[in-house]
């Protein structure tokens, strides 16, 4: 029993290899390790010759760019047969090609498939792969290409919009104002031409050819022809003398001229006889209208109305400080419309014939009857032989129409000669040759500007090319150009115009360079190789023609010949102009109208040789901040494109559609299509490497393993 307890104890407990056990127990995991480290190692390595290869392929693939492109800087795959051309040279790296010979590469993995692709929605149509190309090429050159006279004149410039838009509200309020003071003058000079009849009627016409005056004669016999209250007053007593003769049965027949005189009488006494002299209905309705409005009042008038244009005037003024006092001899006050209005109705219910007669009238209810019951008043009293009656008939009637021209036609024909005054001022001699000599100037400047009008036919031969750009520019998805317009505006409008592009100007003048840096380098590269070309005079064909203004194409994308260049001149004369203007509004004002179009007057016309000056010599030292401490700088036609370009690309939807024009154009003069113009490939290759060791230790890598092979599968994507 104890001999076997030894034996057992001997077997577990004795002390001979007990070292080799435990060298085995070490030894073993730093093989194990080893062999993963190895095996680690050897796919880093095929991996990173993939890597390579994949590069060098995908490189190599690409090399074949299209020339054409290459000569505007771009690059677009221009090969035959990329996934051909990928694995031959991916191959060659590993195989064949790569001439290893005579070695032991102990980590070339074998390629087991090799594919490459374009990505058809990252060709040079897209809008980020284009400019991102534009945008690098030009990362040098475009601010060489600027030039040191661009950035003089986009920097150190003490102006904002704020500064413009008080100019703007000025010369525009200024222009409006003029423009209103006539429309509301000829609305009023319409309503005149009613008030003056009107007016007479009461001052004068009854008076003269109803009243008339007292007769004085010692001839009883009543004349061949009388009209006025006074004559029937005077020959009453004759005319019922032959009424009793005529009906006294006893006396003899009237002689034929007492028949006369009877016949006279009495056609005076028909009241038709005085309605076609005082009837002020014909022009009472014709009043109103022009002032205030069919149906309007002077506190609210219709619009297009006197009253209507003269709010707006006063508006106009007000925004404006210190307006009042330069326009107030050009004014008017709401008194002129409420004092004539109730004036002259006052005077159209004392005069106005649809009334009727009530009751007898008798001497003591005279003062309470209108002009026009007076009238019928009087008839009664002649027909009545009552002349006592017809006495005070025409002593009442007397008494009104004085009261009338003392109180109401005096306050009409006050406010009447204050508009005198105000439309004689406008129409001051001086003003109106300002104002000729403001259209005239605005007259040539347009003209100038017009001349593609005469030589349109010369270059028709455009409109087929543009017709071609804009099918191209449809291809790749984009807006095509609008015929443009060539219309002559108002001389407001011009001015509105004028002031907003300037007001474009200064904003991005504030915003340079960061705010339109990128747009500014693809403006560059439009300059670069598609930039504005001479000649630039206003009469030569070749001035408009696509062949020399592409950049202006870029810019302004119409499609009609010769309106790029049009446009371009356009902008240019509504920069100048307020550049030439805007001086003397920032200086206290114009001085009334005639400062004002002496002013406009002498800023279009320095427009129009400053546009001469730079269309002929292309040339001009220009200073649009000289008002607001700015500095002058020599400008070209060059410069002028990159500012007008530079003014327009601070929207995404115009650098868009501008994008659109110079991918078609590009197209146009390469003959490359850009949908078929990829600049994106991606390269895939499998691949696998034999496992040296215990495969099942290679797991804990990542990737896969199958069987004894580690797998590789790598995707790679290339671009210009």
């Amino acid at each position: 029993m104890n001999d076997l307890r030894k034996k057992i104890k001997r077997l577990f407990f004795k002390d001979n290899g007990s070292v080799s056990i435990y060298a085995i127990m070490i030894i073993l995991p730093i093989f194990l390790l080893n062999a993963l480290l190895i095996d680690t190692l050897r796919i880093l390595s095929a991996e990173r010759q993939i890597d390579s290869a994949i590069d060098t392929a995908l490189r190599s693939t690409m090399s074949q760019f299209s020339s054409e492109l290459a000569g505007v800087g771009l690059f677009a795959y221009g090969g035959s047969d990329a996934g051909a051309d990928f694995t031959t040279y991916l191959n060659d790296q590993f195989y064949e090609g790569a001439d290893l010979s005579g070695t032991q590469n102990l980590s070339r993995p074998t390629i087991t498939s090799a594919t490459a692709s374009f990505d058809n929605s990252r060709n040079l149509v897209d809008y980020d792969v284009f400019r991102h190309q534009v945008v690098e090429s030009m990362k040098y050159q475009a601010p060489v290409q600027i030039g040191n006279d661009l950035f003089e004149l986009l920097t150190n410039q003490n102006v904002n919009e704020e500064q413009v838009e008080e100019a703007q509200k000025l010369v525009e309020n200024y222009e409006e104002i003029l423009n209103l003071m006539k429309k509301r003058n000829t609305e009023i000079d319409k309503a005149i031409k009613q008030l003056e009849p009107y007016i007479r009627i009461v001052k004068k016409d009854i008076e003269d050819k109803i009243i008339g005056k007292p007769v004085s004669t010692d001839d009883e016999k009543i004349p061949e022809s009388i009209s006025t209250f006074q004559q029937m007053y005077f020959y009453l007593d004759r005319y019922e003398e032959l009424k009793e003769k005529q009906e006294d049965e006893e006396e003899d027949d009237l002689t034929s001229d007492e028949q006369a005189e009877i016949n006279s009488y009495e056609t005076a006494m028909n009241p038709e006889h005085f309605k076609g002299i005082a009837d002020v209905a014909i022009y009472h309705a014709d009043i109103p209208p022009p002032l205030v409005g069919r149906n309007g009042s002077p506190k609210s008038p219709s619009s297009g109305s006197a009253k209507d244009y003269n709010d707006q005037i006063k508006d106009l003024i007000g925004e404006i400080e210190g307006l009042a006092s330069e326009l107030d001899e050009f004014t008017l006050n709401d008194d002129f419309f409420t004092e004539i209005l109730e004036n002259e109705d006052y005077i159209y219910e004392s005069v106005r014939f649809d009334k009727q007669l009530q009751g007898t009238p008798t001497t003591e209810s005279l003062g309470n009857l209108t002009v026009y019951e007076l009238f019928l008043a009087f008839h009664v009293a002649i027909e009545a032989g009552n002349k006592l009656l017809a006495d005070g008939v025409i002593t009442e009637l007397n008494s009104k129409l004085s009261k009338l021209e003392k109180n109401q036609i005096k306050k009409i024909e006050t406010q009447m000669s204050k508009y005198d005054k105000v439309k004689k001022a406008l129409e001051n001699t001086d003003i109106e040759a300002e104002e000729e000599k403001a259209d005239s100037s605005f007259g040539e400047l347009w003209a100038d500007l017009n001349k593609i009008n005469d030589i349109k036919n010369q270059i028709s031969g455009d409109n087929q090319l543009y017709a071609e750009l804009d099918q191209i520019i449809a291809e790749y998805d984009g807006a095509t150009g609008q015929g443009g317009d060539t219309e002559e505006p108002s001389r407001l409008q011009f001015i509105t115009d004028a002031f907003e592009r300037f007001k474009e100007f200064v904003a991005f003048i504030q915003g340079f360079p960061t705010s339109v840096r990128n747009e500014l380098y693809v403006n560059e590269y439009i300059m670069a190789n598609y930039g504005s070309k001479g000649p630039y005079e206003l009469t030569k064909a070749e001035s408009y023609a696509f062949s020399t203004k592409k950049a202006q194409y870029i810019t302004y994308g119409y499609n009609t010949a010769g309106i790029n260049y049009f446009m371009f001149l356009k902008d240019i004369a509504l920069i100048l102009f307020v550049g030439n203007l805007i001086g003397q509004a920032l200086q206290g004002g114009f001085a009334g109208p005639l400062g004002f179009l002496k002013a406009l007057a002498g800023a279009l016309a320095t427009t129009a040789t400053d546009l001469h000056t730079l269309t002929t010599k292309d040339r001009l030292q220009w200073n649009p901040f000289k008002a607001f401490g700015g500095k002058g700088v020599p400008t070209n036609m060059p410069m002028f494109l990159r500012i007008m370009m530079a003014m327009k690309s601070t929207g995404e939807t115009y650098n868009n559609e501008k994008m659109r024009r110079l991918q078609a154009v590009v197209t146009k003069e390469t003959g490359v299509n850009l949908n078929s113009s990829p600049s994106y490939i991606e390269g895939n290759v499998q691949g696998r490497l034999k496992l040296w060791f215990i495969p099942q230790l290679a797991e804990v890598l990542p990737g896969n393993v199958e069987g004894s092979y580690y797998v590789f599968d790598k995707r790679k994507v290339y671009t210009y």
